[in-house]
């Protein structure tokens, strides 16, 4: 996993991560943000990320920056997942996109990174309702990930 990533500002806490996108589109703040995942027998936290609205204040994760720099945002918060691992070795990370496009694109970053994520965590996809082993060339609509 050592593709071009951002350097990230860790927030007041653990849970929290910060960096700037850059590409034609200028300077753009990012956050990641981990959410525990509430009325589970375990600890599931959510990891969103997003472009920070500084007019509410918050992550929104909504949007689509178009900054040309799509792999270098996905490669940054890869790393901040590790980081969040290490703090939280029994955590399960949640990953979910907001429109079914983005949540493809999290799949094909998974798939292009595999032999390298697989080494450090267990991940299971959830199609049409149900879990399985994450496999390349199946269609998911979430992902659940455990440090081995």
């Amino acid at each position: 996993m050592e593709e071009k990533r951002y350097e990230y500002r860790r927030g007041k806490d653990v849970f929290n991560y910060e960096f700037e996108s850059e590409g034609p589109k200028g300077l753009v703040r990012k956050g990641i943000r981990f959410n525990l995942m509430a009325g589970l027998p375990f600890k599931v936290y959510n990891v969103g990320f997003g472009d920070w609205d500084t007019e509410c204040n918050d992550l929104n994760d909504s949007v689509i920056t178009n900054n040309a720099d799509k792999q270098e945002v996905l490669s940054t918060v890869a790393v901040a997942i590790l980081e969040f691992i290490q703090a939280h070795p029994d955590a399960f990370i949640y990953a979910e996109g907001n429109t079914p496009p983005r949540t493809r694109l999290y799949q094909m970053a998974i798939s292009s990174s595999y032999a390298d994520i697989s080494k450090l965590f267990v991940i299971i996809g959830r199609n049409k309702g149900r879990w399985f082993p994450f496999s390349k060339g199946v269609n998911y609509d979430a992902f659940l990930a455990w440090k081995k």
